[in-house]
């Protein structure tokens, strides 16, 4: 034993104790070596000692292989805990990979979807459709809609859209009307563009597009919703002590004739100021729409054209306002449009219209009166539900809406026109459920 290195306190005790103060000491040492002892196999020097106490007799050799057997579980789980704590060898690829995933989020990240869809039952009633006995012929349709677009912006004040829409080509409606025996709807090409910010003042868009950012107009006794031109546009806007001015211009292709090079197109520009004074608000606009190159036949498509125009000059002044009020809950206001074309030969050359819009809570409500004479726009841009987009007619809209949640609405819409030149009229009830997403 002298040649032994001791542990001070364990190996005095066991040369004078009994065998079980021996295995007590014993004992000792293999907790001993699993605390302090290098992660090897059994801890060497603790293996020995426990070997020379079984070749005295201070332990008996099932005890030896007791210990033995918790010295070498306790060697195990040293080495284990060491591997553990060992440094993690360094990927070479690791830091691209991490790399290409947060480059395929961040892309994610820059794009946006949104769409709508709207079921709707409509009623019509025309005194122009009779049947052999004289009658009027009213029709009831089931009617979808549905919309989704894509927008992304690829770099610092860069946006790129596109979206599709039931419906076929006629660019004031993207319905679909339920029948054919449950043939497939059609879905086009809704609106495609880019858009780039330019300054906190100027932005300009390009494309197929939505242009009510780029000409404010209050009423869509003109412009029906559905309609996207096809150009360029650009506007501008500015604060001042009144509020915000604003000027709006585009230049936009009507047709295109592969024959000759005169091909119709329109422009126009528009300035504008917002008021604010507290609870108050109001909007003061002027625009002028100038048409080139419209005397050709095919201009207006006669397939979506109403066939009211008796005139195919154009040169419009347009007037709009609003005027109107916050309050706890809600806003109210009152609009109005006046239109003027100044290039037709006919008298048939004004329109207007006058209402109010009222938003209280989830409820929204509107009122619309329309008088159009047969010049005074093109009878492709007016409203599709006033008479079927006609000219030449004057009539009422009352509409109101319900938000059940903030992605569910339902709608109940209320048309009675008629037409100023010959003896019809017509009602239309449009009642809708709509889902935004």
């Amino acid at each position: 034993m002298k040649n032994l290195p001791a542990r001070q306190g364990c190996v005095p005790v066991c040369r004078k104790s009994a065998r079980r103060t021996g295995l007590i000491c014993a004992s000792a040492l293999v907790g001993a070596s699993a605390v302090f002892a290098a992660p090897a196999f059994a801890n060497d020097t603790t293996m020995q000692l426990i070997e020379i106490m079984r070749d005295n007799g201070s332990i008996s050799q099932t005890q030896y292989d007791q210990l033995k057997a918790a010295a070498v579980q306790d060697d195990q789980q040293m080495q284990q805990q060491a591997r553990m704590q060992q440094p993690v060898a360094a990927d070479p690829g690791l830091e691209q990979r991490v790399d290409d995933k947060l480059a395929k989020m961040e892309w994610a990240s820059k794009i946006k979807l949104k769409g709508d869809i709207r079921l709707r039952y409509q009623y019509g009633d025309n005194s122009g459709r009779e049947n052999a006995a004289g009658n009027n012929i009213s029709r009831d349709r089931g009617r979808v809609r549905y919309r989704l677009g894509i927008i992304t912006t690829p770099m610092d004040d860069l946006e790129v859209g596109a979206g599709l829409a039931s419906g076929g080509s006629d660019p004031r409606s993207t319905n679909q009307t339920f029948g054919d025996n449950f043939s497939s709807k059609g879905i086009n090409l809704d609106y495609a563009y880019a858009q780039y910010q330019f300054t906190d003042y100027f932005a300009a868009i390009a494309g197929k597009f939505k242009f009510k950012d780029y000409l404010w107009i209050p009423t869509d006794v003109m412009w029906d919703g559905d309609i996207n031109p096809e150009g360029v546009s650009g506007r501008l806007n500015f604060d001042n002590a009144l509020g915000t001015s604003f000027a709006n211009s585009g230049l936009w292709v009507l047709n295109e004739f592969g024959s000759n090079g005169s091909d119709p197109y329109m422009y126009y520009g528009q300035l504008g100021q917002e008021f604010t004074a507290g609870n108050a608000f109001a909007t003061l606009a002027g625009t002028w729409y100038g048409f080139e190159n419209t005397a050709q036949p095919d201009t207006f498509n006669d397939d979506y054209s109403a066939g009211t125009n008796t005139d195919d000059q154009f040169g419009i002044v347009n007037v709009n306002g609003e005027l109107g009020t916050k309050f706890a809950g809600g806003k109210a206001s009152l609009v109005g449009e006046y239109l003027l074309n100044t290039e037709t030969d006919t008298d048939e050359d004004q329109g207007f219209a006058f209402g109010g819009k009222v938003a209280v809570d989830r409820w929204e409500f509107k009122y619309v009166y329309a008088d159009l004479d047969a010049n005074a726009v093109p009878d492709i841009f007016p409203d599709s539900d006033r008479f079927g987009g006609a000219t030449d007619m004057k009539g009422h809209e009352v509409a109101g809406s319900y938000a059940l949640t903030d992605v569910v609405e339902l709608g109940l819409d209320y048309y009675n026109t008629e037409r100023k030149s010959v003896d019809l009229d017509e009602q239309i009830v449009q009642a809708d459920l709509s889902v935004k997403f």
